[in-house]
């Protein structure tokens, strides 16, 4: 058997298997595509979708925390980790959270998405356009602090420069001082010396004119005593001759006379005198002389040296120049602290933010579940479903509206804004703008202060050095100590001369930080999407009620029902009031504009009438004049003699019925059976006409007729048994008009 051959039997058999396995794998197919259509398995699906939502929201916060609003990493993980575990698992287990959490998106659009966008824009003002601020004056507050260093260091280099020229003086006149020490000292030496050889001479001249004067002394002791001795005698015989002769004793005076040859007893006292003359030409000639000679010497050795600088520096301050900049420096540390810490304050706003905004979304659905007025004036397709329904029951349709009612009742999809979303978007506006004009200011001011700080960046560039105008050459000659001290005086000035002073440096020139243009950008970006948000936020307001009404389908029936009532009962006030003013205004034929009071008082007014297009009549409810006959916005009644004639708006809000032949018998002031006068037989026939006639614009219900023709028997004192018959005549009983919810929609 060929290899072919042997092939075809086995494919043959590959496929009968092939067909028995379809056939056995058919009821496990039907099975689960059961299981995946059943409601646990798109509950599962809802739930897996809403835990993956949750994550993307959660990722979404996450990476706009941390790359838009530039918050701190560890904050943005914890802040991310706790509402992906909050979200996510909250959707994906709770229904009511994904409600709540999908109720939250519209809101982004509304106005608490608005304040959670203007935060966004606060934190990227504040920590782009004033963070940059407070870093261009922190960078000026170091180089003002930089500037009065280095002004600092110029002035004590100036110091050093100005007392330069002292300085070799002072070194020349401590090295004369200390070499006129040496000099001094030997002198000193010599001068002891030459004094120790002169006191020798001087003690031995002391002691030669001692023994002088002790050579006198003797001399005079030994000469002067026969001198003594002679007048001794005589003074002795002349106290004896004046003793003996106590009468004569003048004549002992004789002897007197004879006392000068005692004189002749002094001549050797003549040698006594010789020493003592020695010694005082001794004193005089030569120990005056030597000592004047000495203080001389001492003279020419005694100098003073004196060297007086002046240097007045006045610094009034109570600490150190480092300390100054110390504290300005955290002064300044800590006014950008304060901004720190606001803004750290700022990074948990966000996060209350969306908690508020989730609070808002729960309050939200909780009036919705349980106020019926809550948010509930939308004219929805189910609404419109509703009354078209009921209509075909034979109750009364509330579409179409009216025209006061179309400005408060709108249809979710309409383009047209109510008064209070009107409102609503003037109040965002005027808030936005108040913002817009904070954030305009605040970059305005970045800008400002980065272009000064430019300008003083790009015109401070270079190095402004003080220079000596003119460099004057002193040249000294001579030599010797004073010489010396002269060229080094000279040499010092010249210092001062060729030395420069920098006053103005580029070590101290700040280079300001530019602004993030790119940020500013979507900043603006941000206003617009704000600007944007404030125009169709009421629009997205909207989806708020669809979402709820999604989650709560029978709640929303509930509404529907509510808001048909409530807008069939203030349509029964209002008819009311508009019967009234019929009734007041009967008398008077219905408002009369000018124009047709004189196209109808005047010849051939109503030719005229006809060619300006103005009908004769008005509305009797509200006096609005209408267009003509024939308008469809006109209603004129078709009852035999009555005068009624009515804007479509005015006859519908009346319940279709004519105010004029009808109204009486359908409207009543205390809702009590009112006797009506019997004797005003024209108002009788114009009711009975009216309830016999064919009115092509509406029909009454079986009990509306009954009540009326009730009424009619009390007026007219008839039994009710013959109303029967009359409406037979007329063929006035009439099927209520069928309408579609097309045709419904139409009329919206």
């Amino acid at each position: 058997m060929s290899p072919r051959r042997a092939f075809i039997p086995s494919l043959g058999m590959f496929r009968k298997r092939l067909r028995s396995m379809k056939k056995a794998f058919k009821p496990v197919g039907k099975q689960l595509s059961w299981l995946l259509r059943s409601s646990a398995m798109q509950q599962a699906k809802r739930s897996l979708a809403g835990f993956f939502a949750g994550l993307f929201l959660s990722f979404l916060y996450g990476m706009t925390a941390l790359y838009v609003q530039n918050y701190n990493l560890r904050f943005c993980f914890i802040s991310t980790t706790i509402m992906a575990l909050s979200t996510a698992v909250g959707m994906g287990l709770s229904s009511r959270v994904r409600a709540n959490v999908t109720l939250m998106m519209p809101m982004l659009c509304t106005k608490e998405g608005k304040r959670f966008l203007l935060f966004l824009i606060l934190t990227l003002v504040m920590q782009g356009p004033l963070r940059n601020t407070v870093e261009n004056f922190e960078r000026a507050a170091g180089s003002v602090t930089c500037g009065a260093e280095l002004a600092m260091n110029q002035t004590r280099l100036l110091m050093q420069r100005a007392a330069t020229p002292l300085l070799p003086v002072l070194s020349k006149i401590k090295e004369v001082s200390r070499n006129a020490y040496s000099l001094a000292g030997r002198v000193q030496n010599l001068i002891t010396a030459l004094t120790e050889s002169v006191c020798h001479v001087s003690r031995s001249l002391r002691n030669v004119l001692h023994f002088l004067a002790s050579i006198g002394d003797v001399c005079n002791d030994k000469m002067g005593t026969p001198y003594m001795k002679c007048n001794a005698v005589f003074n002795e015989g002349r106290g004896n001759c004046m003793e003996m002769l106590s009468v004569f004793d003048f004549l002992c005076h004789i002897v007197d006379g004879f006392r000068p040859l005692c004189g002749l007893m002094r001549v050797g006292e003549f040698f006594c005198i010789l020493p003592s003359y020695i010694a005082d030409h001794l004193k005089a000639k030569l120990a005056a002389p030597t000592i004047a000679a000495f203080n001389r010497m001492k003279k020419e050795f005694e100098f003073n040296m004196s060297a007086s600088i002046h240097f007045d520096l006045d610094l009034n301050r109570s600490q150190s120049f480092q300390e100054m900049t110390q504290e300005i420096m955290q002064e300044v540390a800590q006014e950008q602290e304060r901004f720190l810490e606001l803004t750290a304050v700022l990074e948990y706003v966000g996060l209350f933010l969306l908690l508020y905004m989730y609070l808002q979304a729960v309050l939200y659905k909780n009036s919705y579940l349980h106020k019926d007025d809550f948010d509930n004036f939308y004219i929805t397709e189910q609404f419109i479903e509703m009354d078209c329904k009921l209509s075909r029951q034979g109750r009364p349709a509330v579409l179409p509206l009216s025209e006061r009612e179309a400005l408060i009742y709108i249809t979710p999809c309409s383009v047209r804004l109510t008064d209070r979303e009107w409102v609503a978007i003037g109040a965002g506006l005027v808030f936005l703008l108040k913002h817009l004009v904070v954030g305009c200011v605040v970059i305005g001011l970045d800008l400002m202060v980065f272009w000064v700080f430019d300008m003083v960046h790009h015109q401070a560039q270079g190095e402004i050095v003080a220079r000596a105008p003119m460099i004057v050459d002193v040249e000294v000659n001579g030599s010797g100590y004073a010489s010396d001290i002269f060229k080094d005086i000279v040499t010092s000035f010249d210092i001062l001369q060729r030395g420069n002073i920098t006053i103005l440096s580029k070590k101290c020139l700040m280079e300001p930080l530019e602004p993030d243009y790119m940020r500013y950008l979507f900043i603006g970006f941000l206003y617009g999407l704000a600007f944007f948000l404030v125009l169709v936020g009421s629009y997205a307001k909207r989806l708020q009620r669809f979402v709820c009404a999604h989650y709560h389908p029978q709640q929303e029936k509930k509404r529907i029902l509510w808001l048909r009532d409530h807008m069939l009962s203030q349509r029964g006030s209002l008819g009311k009031a508009l019967l009234r003013a019929v009734a007041r205004g009967k008398a008077d034929q219905g408002h009369s504009s000018v124009l047709q009071t004189l196209t109808r008082h005047l010849p051939g007014g109503a030719t005229i009438a006809g060619f300006l297009g103005v009908f004769d009549k008005s509305c009797l409810a509200c006096g609005k004049v209408m267009k003509g006959k024939d308008h469809p916005d006109v209603y004129t009644c078709a009852t035999l003699n009555c005068t009624g004639s009515f804007c479509m708006q005015c006859f519908r809000v009346m319940g279709s019925i004519c105010a004029v032949c009808m109204g009486p018998l359908t409207f009543q002031e205390n809702s009590g059976e009112q006797e009506l006068d019997s004797s005003d037989e024209e108002q009788v026939n114009l009711w009975e006409t009216a309830l016999t006639t064919p009115q092509p614009h509406f029909s009454l219900s079986s009990d509306q007729r009954k009540l009326m023709w009730r009424r009619w028997s009390v007026a007219t004192g008839r039994p009710m048994e013959e109303h029967s018959n009359k409406e037979e005549q007329s063929g006035s009983c009439r099927r209520p008009v069928k309408t579609s919810p097309k045709d419904f929609k139409n009329m919206v």
